[in-house]
């Protein structure tokens, strides 16, 4: 639409979608109030002669349709006989579908009352087929209380056969759970009766497990396990002794390990609010012992635990169900599930040691703890002690032990605490003592009372160990680090210098200062190489490369010395060449030569100023260490 009221020729040629007049009609968006509007406020025309310019374009349009039309005449026409067959197509396929309908129909109703009657039969079936299993299920369940009633003795009241008792039992729960019975008079009839037969078979079975497995009876156990498994509880016969010793054992620690309990048993107050100190002098030693007797209650009551367990084991092991010839322990135990015994091991060695870690805790161990540190080998013998016993008790032919020799570590480690207490309270007592007699200045040596002290020290630890070769090693490797700590500090007081080679005249003091060292570290080498072949092999292992270490900074300590006589006497035997023989021969003398005068005195004072007054053994009757060092000092 342009300006000044000029319109477009609505006739001309061309495609009515190029034209930019109809091009706003095109658009989706087309909004006829806005093209109003939008005309009107940008022409300059009137309103009339806008209508007229869209008059004249609506003719235009209409004129090229009318065209449009003629010129697609044959297809409009051809479409039109299409659509006409189309039509003549559809009335016959609608009557052809309303023919299948109607056959539908008339089919649907000679059907539906067969069908009715059929569904109606088949309730009344399913209805007879239910009462009827009903029916066969309260008749054998009749059957199944009336043998189990038999069972039971009139005049005793007990069962002629238990585990055919705990069998119909069973049955009866089967029967039940196949069918609902709920609400039939004579089945509830005997509801009380099955439940306390129930509860009675079951309380015998358990009885007779437990008194099977006290007194170590295969049959006794068999039996019991026999209506266990015939009730359907296998699983339970097994898992509830488990408990119980679990249970038991677990109380039997909080008792022991308890001051005010071992305190009220011994019959001595503790000191303390805790308990954690019983008192001095002899209420001190009735309450240890009193500690040590349930110490030793504590593991019967371990081996015997286990024990049971493990006979439990071995029936179930043995035991076949008659009827389906099932092992008892493939239907109690899983592919993964540990066997009871490893199970009742593995849950009591971690009680014992939580218990022990417990009582040697700082703050609430107290005097258990102090006890069981300082004698802490009793404790290693009587654990120990209880591993073998478990292990005689069920080494039997044909049957897998309880437990392994390999196990024993577990045992012992649940008091490493304990353990670990003592070797350190033993390496501080020898380190004292190697202190004392060994103080690594360059005062003058200790005395002969200490070096023996230190001696003795070392034997008594290795002696109150000697009857454990596990303890026995371990207390070898602490007596080892002393010995190191000994060769160490004897190493600081070992003197040097010049004098140290000078031999020719009376012995200066730092000569005979490493003489004196010398002697006292070969006295203790000597004191522990006597223990040696007493000791468990792994024990005498660990002591050699100390001892070795100290017998070295002896031999260091006096090897100057040695080397410097060495070196004097080859002086004094190399003057042999320069004597004149021949004319001694010549004049008939029988007296010695200078030379060897000079050697005979030179050997005589080595051996009167040095050897024999400061490396002669303390003990004549043993094996002198002097022949080893004087090898070693002399080899050229």
């Amino acid at each position: 639409m342009g300006k000044g009221g000029e319109a477009s020729d609505p006739t001309a040629a061309g495609n009515l979608q190029d034209d930019a007049a109809y091009t706003p009609f095109l658009q989706d968006s087309f909004n006829a109030t806005e093209f109003a509007s939008d005309a009107l406020a940008g022409s300059h025309t009137t309103a009339q002669a806008q209508t007229r310019m869209l008059q004249d374009r609506i003719q235009g349009l209409q004129l090229s349709l009318r065209e449009e039309v003629l010129r697609r005449r044959p297809e409009v026409l051809q479409q039109a006989a299409q659509l006409r067959d189309t039509e003549t197509a559809m009335q016959g396929i609608s009557l052809t579908v309303e023919t299948v309908q109607s056959a539908l129909q008339r089919a649907k109703a000679l059907i539906m009352e067969p069908y009715g009657q059929l569904q109606l039969k088949t309730q009344q079936l399913r209805n007879l087929h239910s009462t009827v299993e009903i029916l066969r299920h309260v008749i054998q369940r009749l059957k199944l209380v009336t043998k189990l009633k038999q069972q039971i003795d009139a005049k005793s009241g007990g069962y002629q056969d238990l585990a055919k008792a705990a069998k119909l039992l069973a049955d009866i729960d089967i029967i039940g759970s196949e069918a609902d019975l709920a609400g039939i008079d004579v089945v509830e009839a005997d509801s009380e009766f099955l439940h306390s037969t129930w509860q009675d078979v079951q309380g015998q079975a358990e009885a007779a497990l437990q008194h099977g497995i006290e007194t170590l009876s295969q049959a006794e156990v068999g039996s019991a396990l026999q209506v266990y498994f015939n009730l359907g509880l296998l699983r339970k016969a097994v898992s509830d002794p488990l408990d119980y010793h679990t249970r038991q054992f677990g109380s039997s620690i909080k008792d022991t390990l308890d001051p005010k309990k071992l305190s009220a048993g011994a019959g001595s107050p503790a000191s303390t609010p805790d308990g954690s100190r019983p008192g001095h002098g002899h209420a001190t030693t009735k309450w240890q012992e009193h500690l040590w007797q349930k110490l030793g209650m504590l593991m019967e009551k371990l081996r015997v635990s286990i024990v049971a367990v493990w006979h439990m084991q071995r029936v179930l092991a043995k035991k076949r169900d008659p009827l389906t010839h099932v092992l008892f322990i493939d239907e109690c135990l899983d592919e993964t599930s540990p066997l009871p015994s490893e199970h009742i091991w593995t849950s009591l060695t971690a009680l014992l040691t939580e218990g022990l870690a417990a009582a040697a805790a700082p703050v609430k161990g107290g005097f258990i703890r102090e006890a069981l540190t300082t004698h802490y080998p009793r404790l290693a013998a009587l654990l120990e002690e209880t591993f073998r016993r478990i292990v005689q008790d069920t080494d039997v032919k044909g049957v897998m032990p309880a437990v392994t020799a390999e196990q024993q570590a577990e045992l012992i480690d649940t008091a490493s605490p304990f353990q670990n207490a003592y070797l350190g309270a033993s390496l501080t007592r020898m380190s004292d003592a190697v202190t004392a007699a060994f103080p690594g200045t360059s005062r003058t040596l200790t005395s002969s009372a200490e070096l023996q002290k230190c001696i003795a020290r070392m034997h008594d630890e290795v002696r109150v160990v000697a009857d454990s070769p596990r303890l026995s090693a371990l207390t070898a490797r602490t007596v080892g680090k002393a010995l190191q700590l000994m060769a160490e500090k004897a190493e600081y007081m070992t003197f040097a210098g010049p004098e140290m080679r000078q031999v020719g005249g009376p012995s200066s003091s730092g000569q005979q200062r490493n003489m004196r060292l010398c002697s006292q570290l070969q006295e203790v080498h000597r004191s522990l190489l006597t223990l040696l072949p007493r000791m468990q092999p792994h024990a005498a292992a660990a002591l050699m490369a100390p001892l070795e270490a100290v017998q070295a900074v002896a031999i260091e300590a006096v090897m100057p010395i040695f080397k410097a006589m060495v070196e004097a006497a080859e002086e004094i035997i190399l003057r042999l060449h320069s004597e004149g023989f021949a004319d001694e021969g010549q004049q008939g003398m029988t007296q010695a030569s200078a030379y060897m005068q000079a050697l005979t005195t030179h050997l005589t004072h080595c051996r009167s100023l040095v050897c024999l007054a400061s490396l002669r053994p303390s003990n004549p009757v043993a094996e002198t260490p002097l022949n080893p060092l004087l090898v070693f000092t002399c080899e050229p």
